[in-house]
């Protein structure tokens, strides 16, 4: 039997070889684990899935697991920034299952107690009802702004320090994506947009999101701040660019896409 590779988490961090997240500069292989590398703790949560024809399980750690696994704990928003897109995918995937399974414990109609579903791979099963409980994934649209040579950036109450990033926010029920990009814009900036143009998307597992990227132009309106989710709006050149989102996200392959000239 193929020997799977895992993917092991403990809270938000995902947990690494010691020093992997020490070298400057370097992009390392990926941050799968063979499991006989690894004296597994018993009682881990744990989900097997396939990615691209490989064997791969997600494991998440509780706090006196991981102290005691001897491996290294990085945030996996920093580990985003720290590997090639290729080795991360799968463990994206990874934790977003263990993030689900960790609130996939009863069913949400009976209250019965889920376990695997042999029938549906990816499904927990209610013991009681029968009903099937599927991963969640929560679509969500980021776009980013031009007027001329500038675009807007935005500054979320939440966001550290005085970093800035892109309008973003979920779909509501009964919308289209093209509707949410300019009801998300209209709320956050008070401006109207035309020529929305998908780009691409992404997987965003903090904790179940479905990032859907677009390039819009400002079509009219002044840029205000809603001053409750956004505190602060800026409209910018390339060469003059504040605090911006490290890489991994969307959000910044949307900022460097909008930089070397090609959107």
């Amino acid at each position: 039997m193929e020997e799977p590779e895992l993917y092991l988490f403990s809270g938000p961090d995902i947990l690494l070889p010691p020093g992997t997240a020490a070298i400057d500069g370097a992009r390392r292989l990926g941050p799968a684990h063979r499991s006989g590398d690894l004296a597994l703790p018993s009682g881990a949560l744990r989900r097997d899935f396939e990615w691209e024809g490989r064997a791969c399980a997600a494991l998440s750690l509780d706090e006196a697991q991981a102290a005691g696994s001897g491996l290294e704990r990085l945030p996996l928003r920093q580990a985003l920034g720290l590997f090639e897109d290729a080795a991360l995918r799968p463990a994206i995937k990874a934790a977003a299952l263990v993030n689900w399974l960790a609130g996939a414990v009863h069913c949400g109609a009976c209250g019965g107690l889920l376990v695997d579903d042999d029938h549906e791979s990816s499904g927990r099963r209610c013991t009681i009802c029968g009903r099937v409980h599927f991963p969640r994934i929560s679509p969500a649209v980021i776009v980013l702004i031009r007027r001329g040579e500038e675009a807007l950036f935005a500054r979320n109450a939440r966001f550290p320090g005085r970093r800035f990033g892109l309008v973003a926010g979920f779909v509501d029920p009964g919308e289209s994506i093209e509707e949410t990009v300019a009801r998300e814009v209209r709320e956050e900036t008070g401006i109207e947009i035309s020529g929305l143009r998908y780009l691409r998307s992404q997987s965003w597992p903090f904790p179940d999101s479905l990032m859907l990227a677009f390039t819009a132009a400002w079509a009219s309106g002044e840029a205000r701040p809603d001053g409750k989710e956004i505190v602060e709006l800026l409209w910018c050149r390339p060469d003059a660019l504040p605090s911006i989102p490290p890489p991994g996200s969307v959000a910044r392959w949307l900022v460097d896409e909008f930089v070397r000239g090609a959107i």
